[in-house]
């Protein structure tokens, strides 16, 4: 069986020996991506330059073939790229981890009295740094942006090295997580296969930018429900043995989600899941608390939830040491309609036979299921979440 391997897309790019600075590969990986930027455009038709000209905001008419350069020297400051289209020049700053900087954009404005300066990076909020300006010849876009663009050139276009040269880019924005969120695919799932083969974690890495950029997306979807508006989006830490990631949508500050219900969020080599989840002691027996005292209103919450499931787990921590809980099950029970006063007596009576519990209701797919692969997964995670607020809200005590 094929894996998947970053290093076959002719833009990926070698994280070196010496790079361990987070800093240090940021800047790596801004370069390599404003080269590859450059590359696509210098080698695709003319047509391509123009629409990202477009999306920019640049009206330049294009009459002889664009020179492009990179690093540029020569300036008092030293833009990511050049592009030369007769007499107009454009310019390019490009950000991936690191933070768009107004003091660097003042001086790249000093040092360019004609011609534009396009920032791109993967932030919709770095908008505001741009429009504080008020420059005509400064142009912002995202790289979220710019993938969507040159997919809709590439599905038009008739060129094929032109779309063998974009492709190649697309799937290299969506292996730093700079593409818009478009489904969970076989090789997200065998990252975590044989990690033996993966020392640097770059596969698994790969896996939890992109599952950044899920959690980021489902955010946006799900705001206007209300009990939802506050929650932020985190993601764990990738370790060398980690089988797995996890993410959350929490109230803030997240740093103390074990204390609060919350939103998780899990991949492995098997299966995607999400679900509401209860694990900490003082929200598992508020938890505890609400049902009983409610339990005719939880049993009509459990019956709306057809699909999902109850999991019910003992909480241990063999080791002794901080944070080092984990859950095994005790109950698993089938939501919807079948449920019953019978049913949820039974989970009251499991729950009070243990000091520490942890409480998830939620759903999950196996990684051969279409539905995790398509675009629209990321708008059915949304209904699921939506389905959940009955829930959610009853895991605050608050009323329907």
């Amino acid at each position: 069986m094929r894996k998947y391997n970053p290093y076959r897309n002719i833009f990926y790019y070698y994280r070196g020996p010496g790079y361990k600075k987070k800093s240090q590969f940021d800047t790596q990986i801004e370069d390599n991506t404003t080269k590859a930027l450059v590359n696509v455009l210098e080698n695709c038709r003319p047509g391509l330059l123009k629409r990202f000209l477009a999306i920019a905001g640049i009206d330049i008419r294009i009459q002889k073939a664009a020179e492009y350069d990179l690093q540029v020297e020569g300036l008092l400051s030293r833009p990511d790229a050049e592009i030369q289209i007769g007499d107009e020049r454009v310019f390019i700053e490009s950000k991936i981890g690191s933070a768009l900087e107004e003091k660097q954009i003042e001086r790249h404005l000093a040092a360019i009295p004609k011609g534009f300066l396009v920032c791109i990076t993967p932030r919709d909020e770095d908008r505001g740094v741009i429009k504080r300006f008020n420059k005509k010849k400064l142009k912002f876009i995202t790289w979220r942006e710019v993938y969507v663009d040159f997919d809709e050139y590439r599905k038009r276009s008739q060129y094929e090295v032109s779309n063998f040269v974009i492709s190649e880019f697309l799937e290299y924005l969506e292996a730093i997580s700079m593409a818009p969120f478009k489904g969970w695919e076989k090789g997200d799932f065998e990252a975590f296969l044989n990690i033996d083969y993966d020392p640097k974690r770059e596969l698994r890495i790969r896996v939890k930018e992109k599952f950044k950029q899920y959690l980021f997306e489902l955010k946006e979807l799900i705001g206007e429900v209300g009990s939802y508006v506050e929650l932020v989006p985190n993601v764990g830490f990738i370790k060398k043995d980690s089988t797995s990631v996890w993410g959350v949508l929490c109230k803030p500050p997240v740093e103390n989600k074990v204390q609060k219900p919350h939103f998780n969020f899990w991949v492995n080599s098997d299966e995607f899941g999400l679900g509401i989840q209860i694990e900490g002691k003082h929200p598992a027996g508020m938890m505890r608390g609400y049902i009983k005292s409610n339990s005719e209103r939880f049993v009509a919450i459990l019956k709306k939830l057809e699909g999902f499931n109850l999991i019910i787990q003992k909480r241990v921590n063999p080791t002794g040491r901080p944070r080092a809980f984990h859950g095994i099950e005790i109950l698993k029970l089938r939501l919807g309609g079948d449920i019953s006063n019978e049913d949820v007596r039974y989970v009251i009576s499991k729950i009070d036979q243990y000091k520490l519990f942890q409480i998830n209701c939620g759903v999950s797919y196996k990684r051969n299921e279409d539905v995790l692969g398509k675009e629209s997964f990321l708008r059915k995670s949304a209904g699921l979440m939506k389905k959940l607020s009955e829930y959610y809200s009853f895991s605050w005590g608050r009323p329907t």
